[in-house]
């Protein structure tokens, strides 16, 4: 499926297509364990140990600031421990503040004297918009530090949230991580609190798996961390590890049973995955326990938007700004939701609050940058970008879309009625002159089919190397593919094969293009409210290449199996596959559904449902509204339609395989026992070997098993006989006749009569096949040139990065005198590898047999870029131009 990509896959950390980032519920380290296990500890330090490692069992509780401390870490913030009078105000205020509550938080550490009140309030001051004050409070505890761990901590925070307020986060950035390296590798290495810092730290500079390492690290001296567990789970929904969200929030819940931390982590995996009831029902009681929390309240209000409810937003809204009328980060959280969901303009208005708040936010600065940018505003991403990289320089993420935003602004530009191409100066332009008729071509197709037409033009973007191509759509160099659509841009790197891994190498760019340019029309009509599984489906359905046999056929065996996506995992089959082949087969399964779609309710159908979709109709409303179905029926539905395609493809052979086994179980023929015996002899020899293995004699029968006859049959075990035998009651089974014909080629058997024409019933039952297509054409090339043509011309339409088979195409037309069908083969060459020199010299000389002599003079002309100086090309470009002169 190269070439064909998700926005939302492109947004994954490298670290997303492997292991989760979520760690089992675990233990605390061998060194903690140790350390409580000292002898020369009295019961009082073990029990104070056991409290701050989270070992503690209810018993070790035994006052009321230790039932409070117990409380904040499992994230238990309305326990009623804190209505406790007695408790320093230090630890109501934390909880207060973790519930929302942060103006009663700052109230309640007004007067308070010590490093950790102080720093708390400067943080809880920059958030209720009182900046003079925070910076005040702040600076005062910076000024302290290094007397306990605690202290040293406190003025770690209050160094970073100073530098988060004025726009200073480059300059403390190195300072920070060091102070808590001291902290963590000198004066306390068992102080899990500077690993939870040192993790938001990280995650803050988008250095995702650093952050999960120093997460891991302070679970190994706490492993009953709310914070870190929600850390984690945050993470693992940035990088659509969906399974290890739910493994945070799964454990959230064992520390707690309705842990809000939890219930945030679910909502917010609820809204990347665009299921907007069902964050919104999460949310519902979370916000009744902690009205105030900002989190809670910015994922609602993401909700709302995704929803139309534009009432329902500004109420949250209010009630948001009462909260924390200085508090950038919510907003901030919004405008990324809403841009992960291509909703530009409500993103923009959402990050510009954000800014509002706190001009100097590095952190909004860079979503708007990266949003504006996929929305194909690139001077005012730029602005955005370097007003982040300022304010941020160790963002990389922020550093790398920056330079090469850069680097655009020096790329030519060419444009047609419907595209801008952008290209970076030089040897590309031999392409870019390749594509104004070819893409226009394509706009007026897809625009016919798909009924649309975008109101501005789209941006083709040409990215010379793989690395800048990956910048562009990820921010840093790590993304294996090759085009990508963010609806009015699409970005793509040459289709080059040279430079080794500078490159992916050639493809069809035609193809590709029209895969993504569907993308482009389809998610303008629907206001980029279309769900992935459609929006892929149209692009594939819309593709000039066919569906290959590879396609065809995991299609049939997942059907067979039962184990096609069901409709609520089909989205995230493309973006967090559970299994190797789950990304393909979400790709095949969309298409297929999308010819169900057509098969059943024709156009006017797709066109009520991404209506439906464009009007913000969740999609389990949409199919009852649109096509007056369930999406579940739908489903099942598909089911049974898919299956009649599958026979009618040839891949539902009857008898099954386990039918065929029985059949020769029943027979007497030689064959089949010879066959059997075989299979009994290799599973006895396996027997023995085994146990002598686990040290009981081979030769003793007690242990032995008689072998039942297996209930499938792998049809390439069995021999020609055998083959022939099962050909004489079933002559038009499919598998029989590929293993026949397999056979008699493999042993050098003649091209006789009899083969062809089991060849010729093989692909009339398959056509899709392009086995038996190869050997047709292998056949006719030789003794009936215009009867291979069809067959060529299957083999060179499922050919996705090899021009040979356009040639092989293109010559057997010439021997037939079809000059222009062997023009026509070679430009379908030339799309697989336009900066071949010499592809480029042989297409020009089939443009000169058909008499095309504008062509050829194009392939001239590209030639000069290709090589440019060589006298010969000048020579052959003088030669045509005399003869369009005459």
């Amino acid at each position: 499926m190269r070439g064909r990509i998700s926005l939302l896959l492109l947004l994954l950390p490298s670290a997303a297509m492997g292991q989760s980032i979520v760690p089992p519920p675990r233990p605390v380290s061998p060194v903690v364990e140790q350390l409580h296990d000292d002898a020369f500890l009295t019961d009082a330090e073990r029990n104070a140990l056991h409290r701050h490692h989270g070992t503690w069992e209810q018993e070790d509780l035994q006052t009321a600031r230790q039932r409070a401390e117990a409380a904040l870490q499992i994230g238990h913030w309305d326990d009623p421990v804190f209505e406790d009078p007695n408790l320093p105000r230090v630890l109501v205020a934390r909880a207060a503040w973790r519930r929302g509550e942060r103006r009663r938080a700052f109230e309640l550490l007004i007067g308070e004297t010590d490093q950790e009140a102080r720093s708390l309030a400067g943080r809880i001051a920059f958030e209720l918009g009182e900046v003079e004050q925070s910076n005040a409070l702040l600076k005062e505890v910076m000024q302290q530090g290094g007397r306990s761990s605690a202290v040293e901590m406190a003025r770690i925070r209050a160094v970073r949230q100073y530098a988060l307020s004025s726009g200073r986060t480059g300059e403390a950035y190195q300072s920070i991580l060091d102070a808590l390296a001291a902290l963590r590798d000198e004066q306390d290495p068992l102080y899990w609190d500077a690993m939870l810092e040192e993790a938001d730290v990280l995650s803050e500079k988008h250095r995702y798996n650093d952050a999960a390492a120093a997460a891991w690290e302070a679970l190994e001296l706490n492993p009953r961390l709310a914070l870190v567990w929600y850390q984690l789970g945050q993470l693992a929904v940035r990088m659509f590890d969906f399974e290890g969200a739910d493994a945070a929030a799964r454990t959230l819940r064992r520390l707690l049973e309705d842990h809000p931390l939890a219930a945030l982590i679910e909502a917010e995996s609820a809204l990347v995955r665009r299921d907007v009831e069902a964050a919104s029902e999460i949310l519902e009681p979370v916000l009744d326990r902690y009205p105030q929390h900002p989190e809670a309240l910015a994922l609602a209000i993401a909700a709302a938007e995704l929803a139309n409810q534009k009432q329902l937003s500004a109420h949250l809204e209010s009630r948001l700004r009462a909260s924390g009328p200085g508090d950038p980060r919510p907003f901030t959280t919004i405008g990324r939701l809403l841009s992960l969901h291509r909703q530009f303009e409500q993103s923009d208005h959402w990050l510009e609050m954000a800014l509002a708040l706190q001009p100097q936010w590095a952190a909004a600065h860079i979503e708007q940058g990266l949003m504006r940018w996929q929305a194909g505003q690139d001077s005012r991403a730029m602005a955005s970008m370097a007003r982040a990289v300022e304010l941020d320089p160790f963002n990389l993420r922020a550093a790398n879309s920056l330079a090469l935003l850069q680097s655009l602004e020096q790329y030519e530009v060419l444009e047609t009625p419907h595209f801008i191409i952008r290209w970076s100066p030089g040897i590309d332009e031999a392409l870019v002159r390749d594509m104004p008729e070819q893409l226009e071509a394509m706009h007026d197709l897809l625009e016919e089919r798909l009924g649309w037409s975008p109101a501005e033009r789209t941006t083709v973007e040409l990215y010379p190397d793989h690395e800048s191509f990956a910048v562009r759509v990820v921010g840093m160099p790590d993304i294996h593919t090759v085009a990508a659509c963010t609806g009015p841009v699409i970005a793509m790197e040459v289709p080059r094969a040279a430079l080794g891994s500078r490159h992916l190498g050639g493809y069809d760019w035609v193809n590709v293009l029209q895969h993504e340019y569907a993308h482009t029309l389809t998610l303008d009509r629907t206001n980029y409210r279309l769900p992935l599984w459609l929006t892929e489906g149209l692009a594939v359905s819309m593709e000039i290449a066919p569906r290959s046999w590879e396609t065809r056929q995991l299609l049939a065996s997942e059907w067979a199996e039962g184990t096609l996506l069901d409709p609520d995992e089909l989205d995230w089959g493309f973006v967090r596959p559970r299994r190797p082949q789950d990304r393909s087969l979400a790709y095949a399964q969309s298409w297929l559904m999308v010819e169900y779609l057509l098969a059943e309710w024709g156009q006017q159908g797709l066109d009520q449902l991404l209506d439906a979709y464009r009007d913000g109709v969740q999609e389990s409303n949409a199919f009852p509204a649109a096509l007056g179905v369930s999406r579940s029926r739908f489903h099942l539905d598909f089911l049974e339609w898919a299956g009649t395609r599958f026979n009618e493809w040839g891949l539902l052979s009857t008898p099954t395989n386990a039918q065929l086994a029985q059949e020769l179980f029943e027979s007497d023929a030689r064959g089949d026992h010879r066959h059997r015996r075989r299979q009994g002899e290799a599973m006895q020899r396996g027997m023995a070997q085994l146990l002598e293995r686990i040290g009981l004699p081979a030769d003793d029968s007690s242990h032995m098993v008689v072998w039942p006859l297996p209930t499938q049959l792998d049809l390439g075990t069995l021999d020609v006989e055998t083959i022939e035998l099962l050909l004489e009651s079933h002559a038009s089974h499919p598998d029989l006749l590929y293993e026949s014909i397999r056979h008699w080629i493999s042993e050098g058997g003649p091209m006789d009569e009899e083969l062809l024409e089991r060849v010729v019933r093989y692909v009339d039952m398959r056509p899709d096949d392009p086995a038996g297509h190869r050997v047709l054409a292998d056949v006719r090339t030789e003794s009936d040139p215009a009867g291979a043509v069809e067959h060529l011309r299957m083999l060179a339409m499922r050919s996705t990065d090899d021009t040979q088979p356009w040639l092989d195409l293109a010559k057997v037309q010439r021997s037939l005198g079809d000059y222009e069908g062997a023009l026509d083969s070679g430009k379908r060459a030339l799309r697989l590898d336009p900066y071949d020199p010499q592809l480029r010299e042989r297409v020009a000389a089939l443009a000169l047999e058909a008499k095309s002599l504008d062509y050829a003079r194009h392939q001239i002309e590209a030639l000069l870029l290709l090589e440019p100086g060589q006298p010969l090309h000048e020579r052959r470009l003088q030669a045509i131009d005399a003869m369009l002169e005459e």
